[in-house]
């Protein structure tokens, strides 16, 4: 391939991997867990904000989801900003800060999703989410 073909494509496939994110979100919102898990890969390793801290496999991932969802008390909220995606060959992350809130609780959320292209399209095979930690960076200060 040249230059301008791989560019081409990298630009194809990041299209791509932005509309299986907001399918994702739309799932997300619309609670459906199936939609949620269908870009994932099957051994994907997922590090997340809820327990457990980290599990393999879409099918356990799929548990993790509905089980968040059924504990919820109130509407959902769940905002995707700074979505930043890049792509090369059969490669791909994307990385975004989110807003979610359930009922009286809200959250930001940072999220970095890869990417690899099996069997022609792209799935999830690992994904990292992480809350900011709240501390006192100056002992020196005064509350």
């Amino acid at each position: 391939m040249t230059e301008s073909n791989d560019r081409a494509q990298a630009s194809e496939d990041v299209a791509r991997i932005r509309e299986l994110i907001e399918a994702w979100r739309q799932a997300v919102l619309a609670k459906d867990v199936n939609a949620l898990v269908s870009h994932y890969a099957a051994d994907v390793v997922v590090f997340d904000v809820v327990p457990p801290a980290s599990l393999r496999g879409v099918e356990h991932y799929r548990e993790n989801w509905q089980r968040w969802f059924d504990s919820m008390k109130g509407p959902l909220t769940f905002e995707m900003r700074e979505v930043e995606v890049a792509a090369s060959g059969d490669l791909a992350y994307a990385h975004s800060v989110n807003r979610v809130a359930v009922g009286e609780q809200d959250d930001i959320v940072r999220a970095t999703v890869c990417f690899r292209k099996i069997d022609g399209d792209w799935r999830v095979v690992h994904e990292h989410a992480s809350v900011p930690l709240t501390m006192d960076m100056d002992p020196d200060e005064k509350s």
